[in-house]
């Protein structure tokens, strides 16, 4: 629902640390296996608010107004979202959804190998209908996965 970049990283900023306790703990389970990520794949709207009432804590909370929220809800929506904006077309129109799951997937990887648990995350990359999408979404994980390897001296 942001109408921003830096909004939209701002609240993923603070998805992350939640998204990479959960990837902490599968590895954890999943031990020595391999683990397939599959990234984000539902369509946007299935996330949002459609009662009144959380509409209207949303706003609060957001410091606008509902009918703003409400309009952006109508804009996300789509007429037939099971082929729409989904899957690796998200990563390409909002590629920090992209970057904050890979650094939630290599972060937590990073964590639990220094804890002794041999980790390799293989990152899907969901309903692929054209190359280029494919690349796009692909340099984004391959950049941002490089830069935190690096920075981490793994």
């Amino acid at each position: 629902l942001s109408n921003t970049v830096e909004d939209r990283v701002e609240a993923l900023d603070k998805l992350l640390p939640m998204q990479q306790k959960d990837f902490v703990d599968i590895y954890k389970v999943m031990g020595d296996r391999p683990v397939n990520i599959r990234l984000l794949d539902p369509p946007l709207h299935e996330f949002l608010p459609h009662d009144d009432e959380t509409i209207e804590e949303l706003a609060k909370d957001m410091n606008i107004q509902a009918s703003e929220i409400k309009k952006r809800i109508v804009d996300l929506a789509e007429f037939n979202p099971m082929l729409g904006h989904r899957g690796c077309r998200l990563a390409v129109t909002y590629p920090e959804i992209a970057v904050m799951q890979t650094k939630a997937i290599i972060n937590a990887a990073i964590e639990v190998t220094k804890e002794g648990v041999n980790v390799e995350p293989d990152i899907m990359i969901p309903l692929v209908g054209a190359l280029n999408e494919f690349k796009v979404v692909k340099n984004i994980i391959v950049e941002t996965a490089n830069a935190i390897i690096e920075e981490s001296n793994v």
